[in-house]
């Protein structure tokens, strides 16, 4: 399957989930001590996200009714660590509010992102917060498929951890 998340003439499929793998590959980068929020659940059927996450021993505080755009809801945390829609129509605004925000983020995105004209736009005035870790090989996800999740080995895409405010070693930044 081809990913055509950014072109308006295709359907969008936003129903993949984090692997735990995924969030295994950054752990190291990701500091203990501080309250994480797992933001980008709402309505999310599955997702273990969050499990996950504290599994790999992180304080993380969200589920699957906190809207991230509704402020009265908000919880109290450090940083975001999540995987947002890849719908150009919801990433944006998200984009556009963690800036806003200015709290330390790590979120998946397809690589691609990085050169879009919106990702340079929103990011114009904070480029120097702005990091990418780059995994080796692709991220799977996992898909929705009646009452389970099961790993999808056909990612036709690579992604990214785009990081802001992480100040991580530039030798960290390629993981593999």
């Amino acid at each position: 399957m081809a990913n055509f998340k950014d072109c308006d003439k295709y359907e969008i499929y936003d129903d993949y989930y984090t692997p735990k793998s995924a969030w295994e590959y950054i752990a190291h980068l990701i500091p203990k001590d501080k309250i994480i929020w797992e933001a980008f659940c709402l309505n999310s059927k599955l997702s273990k996200s969050i499990n996950n996450l504290k599994e790999l021993g992180f304080n993380v505080v969200g589920n699957t009714e906190l809207d991230f755009f509704n402020t009265e809801t908000r919880p109290e945390y450090d940083m975001i660590v999540s995987n947002p829609p890849f719908d150009k129509n919801i990433k944006i605004p998200i984009l556009k509010r963690l800036v806003a925000d200015d709290k330390p983020f790590i979120i998946i995105m397809n690589a691609t992102n990085l050169y879009s004209n919106y990702f340079n736009e929103i990011f114009s005035n904070n480029k120097k917060d702005l990091q990418v870790i780059h995994p080796r090989g692709k991220i799977y996800f996992e898909k929705l498929e009646g009452d389970i999740t099961i790993l999808r080995k056909n990612t036709s895409f690579y992604c990214v951890f785009v990081c802001y405010k992480m100040n991580i070693q530039n030798d960290k930044l390629w993981i593999g």
